[in-house]
């Protein structure tokens, strides 16, 4: 594989629980920023923070503009919020370790690819800090360094499904679509690559699930299947 494989994290590195996630990562948030807000305000104003960072338009990361907006919200300094953000991700995140078991599959196929030379790039959604990421990739079994680069919050200003992301984070590798491709496990999120040419594979994944827009631009299959789309896939059929 001479390409750069982009891989997104959630779901496809390492599993994700999401029911569980969606209702322990607000009250993990509502905890970490217990001393500046009560819990009821925060969690009042959290979910609609996030989706206006998702809608980011602006020059701002995306932590910068969720600090700006809480701190409007909740009439705190952004200084204290940015603290209390920082706390979140290095000491409550860590406390959400069962909704990401590892997928031993990914595992594999990442390292081989390694082995091989392959450029690897972790295109997660970039809500949160760096560190959400790194140790996510911990839990996984992956060694970080196996990685050229990490979507976060930090360092980028637009967020999936929007084909913007796409184009930012081609911009930061300093890469064509044609010298990528992305690997993923959710039509929504990850499929809207192919529609700035990127080749895009997502794994377990039921062909119907693709939408009619992305026919012949996204392949579909499981571990062995996509193993063998990267070209590393051994003869003998290995497990899934």
């Amino acid at each position: 594989m001479n390409r750069t494989v982009l891989w997104d994290l959630d779901g496809t590195l390492v599993r994700l629980h999401r029911r569980r996630f969606k209702t322990l990562m607000p009250l993990a948030a509502a905890q970490a920023f217990r001393e500046l807000a009560p819990p009821h305000r925060f969690l009042g104003v959290l979910s609609g923070v996030l989706k206006q960072v998702r809608a980011n338009d602006t020059e701002h990361t995306n932590t910068e503009l969720m600090v700006r907006l809480l701190a409007d919200r909740l009439d705190l300094a952004p200084d204290a919020v940015a603290t209390q953000l920082k706390s979140l991700a290095e000491t409550g995140f860590p406390r959400l370790r069962r909704c990401f078991p590892p997928v031993p599959s990914a595992l594999d196929t990442v390292t081989r690819l390694h082995e091989a030379g392959t450029v690897q790039v972790v295109a997660t959604n970039p809500l949160w800090p760096d560190s959400t990421v790194t140790t996510r990739l911990d839990w996984g079994g992956y060694d970080p360094s196996a990685f050229a680069f990490r979507t976060s919050g930090e360092n980028m200003r637009r967020s999936k499904p929007r084909i913007e992301f796409y184009r930012e984070l081609l911009d930061r590798l300093g890469a064509e679509p044609g010298e990528c491709v992305m690997i993923g496990n959710d039509a929504v999120n990850d499929a809207p690559a192919a529609r700035i040419g990127i080749p895009v594979f997502l794994v377990n994944v039921p062909e119907p699930a693709v939408p009619q827009g992305y026919s012949g631009l996204v392949r579909t299959g499981d571990w062995p299947r996509l193993r063998e789309w990267l070209g590393i896939e051994e003869e003998s059929c290995s497990s899934s």
